[in-house]
């Protein structure tokens, strides 16, 4: 009876340890999902798909379709020069010269339509991220266009020339925000952020950059 009663003891023990571990992994997998949610919500805005032991335990969820995360203010102007030939020689009294300059704000960020997938490990919580590329998000004329101009005697400047350099100074606005570092800028600050506020939770993370995402028409 004794030797009977020992074993229930030890086998009670056994499945309270038991219960209490796995109280305790569940726990801290929630404590790892919240942070996860947290940081990603506080940070982009976003509610991340979460995926533990390929079980989906949160789905993406986004108040808003895109999150900027860098402005800047940018100066461009555009020159525009013509004059008028006849068998390659430059008629005299005809060269005008016409430049325009605006300010725009570009502004860079991420389209929160795109995947945001979060996989955590049920056994050491680090967790690895996968988010598509920043993206310039918009290029918006402020301001007023100024225009210098000087038509020639011969060769006055036009509303269909104006008209052009003002389509063309937008099309190199454009241009020069793809070619700054407003996409890897915005980048950079969001790794900084989710990094800080996952490790300060205790937790690890490595992020990765889906490549298969598409461009986001310019606005």
């Amino acid at each position: 009876m004794r030797h009977y009663l020992g074993i229930c003891l030890v086998l009670i023990t056994v499945a309270g340890i038991a219960f209490f571990a796995l109280h305790s992994c569940v726990a801290a997998a929630d404590h790892t999902i919240e942070s996860v949610r947290d940081a990603f919500s506080q940070v982009l805005r976003v509610q991340p798909q979460v995926t533990i032991n390929h079980r989906v335990v949160l789905t993406q969820t986004a108040p808003v379709a895109e999150f900027a995360v860098v402005t800047k203010e940018e100066l461009v102007s555009l020159h525009f020069n013509v004059h008028l030939e006849v068998l390659s020689v430059q008629v005299p009294l005809t060269e005008k010269n016409l430049t325009a300059e605006a300010t725009y704000r570009l502004k860079a960020g991420f389209n929160l339509e795109e995947p945001f997938h979060v996989t955590i490990d049920p056994a050491t919580h680090h967790v690895e991220a996968t988010m598509p590329h920043a993206k310039i998000l918009s290029v918006e004329q402020i301001g007023d266009l100024a225009y210098h101009g000087e038509g020639a005697l011969l060769n006055q400047i036009t509303d269909e020339e104006r008209t052009t350099i003002l389509n063309n100074l937008n099309t190199l606005a454009h241009q020069t925000a793809e070619e700054s570092t407003l996409k890897e800028d915005a980048e950079k600050q969001i790794v900084q952020r989710l990094e800080t506020l996952i490790q300060h939770n205790g937790q690890t993370i490595q992020i990765e950059w889906n490549h298969s995402a598409q461009k986001m028409p310019l606005k």
